[in-house]
């Protein structure tokens, strides 16, 4: 009589009876380990495409200023070529991780808007500050050179970093470490070969990232 009224019991839990706190949070655990793998399946490929991008984006800049004798700033063909690239790897990243986070609401949406306020407040400050250098006349080959080549990247990669760090995501707080000491040391190379340096740094930088994202994905569990 026991064994039956046992096997009666199991098979009403496995057939709409109610779910064990345990079991909830195994299987809410499990459901957030899958939509994690899922994301990261695509993230190597999402980062090596990002390192191409550096690299050619920076790469538009410098080929518009290694010429000039006295240093001027990029021009408008290099920066609208720039600033295209970048606008279109923008779109490609948003629409990823929009698709990633279908379904996805509450607190880690909540979290995911603050680190893109704390980005675009970094980017805003260095840009309001180059502006200041401006207007105090300090040289262009400073303000339209160097200073933006250097101050952004640091702030990228430092706020980066820091928003890793939260995430406990180890490789990309490493990256942006990695990217902000590139940007420092860039910055001896001139107002000319910054952007060259920076380019090939960062590219370096990215395509590493990206290969440790692949060894953690092949890796075992």
């Amino acid at each position: 009589m026991n064994e039956t009224r046992d096997t009666d019991d199991t098979a009403t839990a496995d057939h709409g009876g109610p779910l064990d706190p345990r079991d909830a949070a195994r299987l809410l655990e499990q459901t957030r380990r899958e939509a994690r793998r899922k994301f990261n399946l695509s993230s190597p490929l999402l980062s090596v495409l990002g390192a191409a991008v550096v690299l050619m984006a920076f790469g538009a800049v410098w080929l518009s200023v290694r010429g000039q004798h006295p240093y001027k700033g990029p021009t408008a063909a290099g920066l609208l070529v720039m600033y295209g690239i970048l606008v279109c790897w923008i779109g490609v990243v948003v629409s990823f991780r929009r698709r990633a986070t279908a379904g996805v609401s509450g607190r880690s949406i909540r979290q995911e808007r603050a680190y893109g306020a704390a980005v675009v407040t970094a980017l805003v400050a260095v840009s309001v500050f180059q502006g200041v250098l401006k207007q105090d006349g300090v040289s262009l080959a400073i303000v339209y050179g160097i200073y933006p080549a250097t101050a952004q990247l640091i702030a990228l990669g430092a706020v980066g970093a820091a928003i890793a760090a939260g995430r406990e995501e180890w490789p990309g707080f490493g990256a942006g470490i990695a990217v902000a000491l590139v940007a420092a040391g860039s910055a001896f190379a001139g107002p000319r070969g910054v952007w060259l340096s920076d380019g090939v740094g960062c590219c370096v930088v990215v395509a590493g990232y990206a290969a440790v994202q692949a060894w953690l994905l092949r890796a075992p569990r």
